[in-house]
């Protein structure tokens, strides 16, 4: 009954998939193992991602120039449109504030 304890280790009914050392569970040295083993994982981890990082990196220089140039030219094609769209917006205003001084000049106080 202990054992299927262990087992569930507060999991609901779903079973653990490898077998646990009752030795060690729930003591300090069983702490510091799993300790260890987490940060084992995670310098792994970190090792993976750098390495597919460098990978992307040596690849982006040397055969995806096309998707390169994909992206930069999308780039370059929506600034131009915020900044047509900055300057349509400019002179509307300028068109605006023209028309209200020259229709409306006299201001009611």
């Amino acid at each position: 009954k202990k054992m299927d304890q262990i087992l569930l280790g507060g999991r609901g009914q779903q079973k653990r998939l490898y077998a646990v050392d009752e030795k060690i569970y729930g003591t300090e040295e069983g702490a510091k193992l799993q300790q260890e083993a987490q940060q084992k994982a995670m310098t792994k981890a970190k090792r993976k991602k750098k390495k597919k990082k460098k990978e992307n990196k040596e690849s982006d220089g040397e055969g995806s120039r096309g998707e390169l140039g994909k992206s930069n030219l999308e780039d370059m094609q929506q600034i131009s449109t915020v900044k047509q769209s900055v300057a349509a917006v400019a002179v509307v205003g300028v068109l605006a504030a023209g028309a209200s001084i020259f229709l409306g000049g006299n201001r009611s106080q």
